[in-house]
């Protein structure tokens, strides 16, 4: 799964609520060049188009891996259901599925040249009762659609071959409406934010099937509407949707969640996270104010604020990820149909860069590599 971490009624909010506007960037002070802390490749990159609750698609570009910069694939967008609300990928950049709110996920291969996308046979699959979240195991094996209707997760076991998914039968009951969920970098547990209630915590088996953990209660911070596990494993993060972030040591042997601090870092009225492939940094969008946070990740999880923090983005950001390079930073502008482009500088703040054009009201992004 791509580190990213773009959800049911606060997802709704987020999605139907934006208005047309334009990009407004601060221009950075460093001379400082991008970085590529992993030496990997971006390729592709992928955005889930809203659409106003009616038909919804996938956004498909192509990335300048100097830059950062996206140019539209031929026959972008491509056709998902109605309201597609999120879109996630495998870490090979083989398969990307996307979230629809009629109850569907829709499933395409990736041509590995052009990053245009084919439908998968039998796709759209059936998942639950208005899905708001996919998150995709990074090693390509399942895939988890989290269904605010229904107040469950649907899982899915992906053909390595075709990209097709297989229920795996197991219905995952939440105690509350998910809003977000992520998959850990080593793919080995599930972590689903259901707000006020907190965020639910999961084993995943060899099979992909879930075990409970527990939930870790949202306090101190008000709610739980998004969480993002740093590259290492180590850390958790997650934003509260009004004032700020949690932070926590992740139990490497169960996956539970131990609080580091007990003050919250503000950021904003964050509603989605993303942690850069190093681990090293740590990226809030803020939707009623139109920024990005941006924070050095400590060696002991605590958080320090980029010089520059916060960097204005688009109109009401709603999702944001760390392309695969650990260079570039997207933001979907769900307001003002668009993505924000940062480049990551090594003197660990953030510059401007272009934005592309996507599809109406933009709800996720992803990159492939």
């Amino acid at each position: 799964m791509i580190l990213r971490v773009v959800t049911v009624m606060l997802s709704m909010l987020l999605l139907w609520s934006g208005c047309g506007g334009h990009d407004f960037w601060t221009t950075s002070t460093t001379t400082s060049t991008t970085t590529n802390p992993t030496g990997a490749v971006p390729k592709f990159a992928y955005a889930s188009n809203f659409n106003a609750g009616s038909t919804g698609s996938v956004s498909a570009y192509t990335v300048n891996s100097s830059g950062g910069a996206l140019t539209a694939t031929a026959s972008s967008p491509f056709t998902a259901g109605t309201g597609t609300v999120a879109v996630d990928a495998d870490s090979a950049g083989k398969f990307v599925y996307a979230a629809n709110q009629d109850g569907t996920v829709s499933a395409y291969t990736i041509n590995r040249t052009d990053g245009t996308l084919t439908a998968v046979s039998g796709s759209p699959f059936t998942a639950g009762t208005s899905p708001v979240w996919v998150a995709v195991d990074p090693g390509a094996r399942f895939v988890y659609v989290e269904n605010g209707g229904a107040k469950t997760i649907s899982s899915f076991a992906i053909n390595s071959s075709n990209g097709a998914l297989t229920p795996i039968g197991q219905n995952i009951t939440l105690a509350a409406a998910p809003i977000r969920a992520t998959v850990d970098p080593a793919g080995r547990f599930l972590y689903a934010s259901m707000g006020t209630a907190g965020t639910a915590i999961f084993r995943i088996n060899s099979d992909g099937t879930v075990a409970v953990v527990r939930t870790a209660p949202a306090a101190p911070c008000a709610s739980s509407v998004a969480v993002v596990i740093d590259a290492n494993s180590r850390f958790a993060f997650v934003a509260d949707g009004a004032t700020g972030i949690c932070n926590y040591a992740i139990n490497a042997s169960t996956g539970d969640l131990v609080l580091i601090n007990s003050s919250i870092n503000p950021s904003g009225a964050s509603v989605a996270l993303a942690s850069g492939a190093n681990g090293k940094f740590l990226f809030a969008a803020n939707k009623t104010t139109n920024n990005l946070a941006g924070f050095v990740i400590n060696a002991d999880g605590n958080l320090t604020a980029m010089t520059g923090s916060p960097f204005s983005v688009g109109t009401s950001p709603v999702d944001v990820t760390v392309d695969p390079s650990g260079s570039f930073v997207y933001v979907a502008n769900n307001g003002s149909n668009s993505i924000s482009i940062l480049s990551i500088t090594s003197g660990n703040t953030l510059s401007s860069g272009t934005t592309a054009t996507t599809g109406t009201n933009p709800s996720s992004v992803v990159v492939t590599q």
